[in-house]
């Protein structure tokens, strides 16, 4: 079943590349940028959310009965870029958003509840090596929604796949993005 549903979805985010497009195929949202390649099976996506022009990044991988959404800002998108002078990547830090959980699953203390999301917390360790991502294999969480330490390490696979898509990946989003000739705020 989640393989269909990312098949699907990738489909469409290939294929709807325009407002015209989207509206036609009555998605709630407007595909921006994408970084699937053909035959992949993972993908972080930007959208732009019809009802406010909220933008917003759509992550999914196969095998990963879940969608994660994180909030766009500029810092998360530009977060791997500038390296700083120490040579120490600070943490990639937002939260993520899993629409359609269930409790009883690992990582359910952290973050917060919202009716069937959970709201997500994260801090990603990661390095850039030739122009690519890296994450630890550790990531870490919180409980509630702006924590002061992220201390606990999250365990359910899902959740780390899909943050790890959601670094990973960002590069190669920024590559789609600047070949459209897009300027985002």
């Amino acid at each position: 079943m989640a393989k269909k549903i990312f098949l699907i979805l990738a489909l469409i985010l290939m294929t709807v590349s325009s407002a015209e497009a989207a509206e036609e195929n009555n998605l709630p949202f407007e595909p921006v940028g994408t970084s699937y390649v053909q035959g992949g099976n993972e993908m972080l996506a930007l959208v732009k959310v019809k009802s406010d022009g909220r933008l917003s990044f759509m992550v999914m991988a196969e095998g990963v009965e879940a969608i994660g959404l994180v909030p766009y800002s500029r810092n998360v998108y530009d977060f791997y870029i500038n390296k700083p002078a120490d040579g120490i990547y600070p943490p990639l830090i937002s939260v993520m958003v899993l629409p359609g959980q269930k409790r009883g699953e690992l990582d359910d203390n952290l973050g917060e509840w919202k009716g069937e999301a959970h709201l997500l917390p994260f801090y990603v360790l990661f390095d850039v090596k030739d122009g690519q991502v890296v994450c630890e294999d550790k990531l870490f969480s919180a409980s509630g929604l702006n924590p002061s330490h992220y201390h606990d390490e999250i365990k359910n696979p899902n959740h780390m796949r899909l943050l790890k898509v959601f670094a990973t990946h960002m590069p190669q989003l920024h590559k789609d993005i600047e070949s459209k000739g897009i300027t985002l705020p």
